[in-house]
């Protein structure tokens, strides 16, 4: 009898780690699926916010989506991300760059 109350608390604890796992996963997925779905041309975004500490973090993006002779899609982004602390002189910025190609 023990031994049956202990595997009905663990189940639910088990079932909703696995759901949140799968629907983490499933969007990450949309997100890119959603991106390449956008129009040809150039998009950019600019995000910035300051947190309580005073650190300023500014993120740019810009992704750039053409379509080729037989209709598959590539879509090119680049990534800048800045991080300047407050009153410590050590601003640090991260670029990345990445290409997909729909088969």
């Amino acid at each position: 009898m023990k031994s049956d109350l202990n595997f009905s608390i663990r189940r639910p604890v088990w079932l909703i780690a696995v759901i949140a796992t799968t629907s983490l996963t499933l969007a990450g997925c949309a997100h890119e699926r959603r991106m390449m779905l956008r129009a040809p041309g150039s998009y950019e975004t600019n995000d910035s916010y300051t947190d309580s500490k005073g650190t300023t973090t500014s993120n740019k993006t810009n992704t750039d989506v053409s379509v080729d002779s037989r209709g598959r899609r590539k879509q090119s982004v680049t990534s800048e991300t800045s991080r300047d602390p407050r009153g410590l002189m050590n601003k640090t910025t991260t670029k990345k760059s990445t290409t997909t190609t729909e088969e």
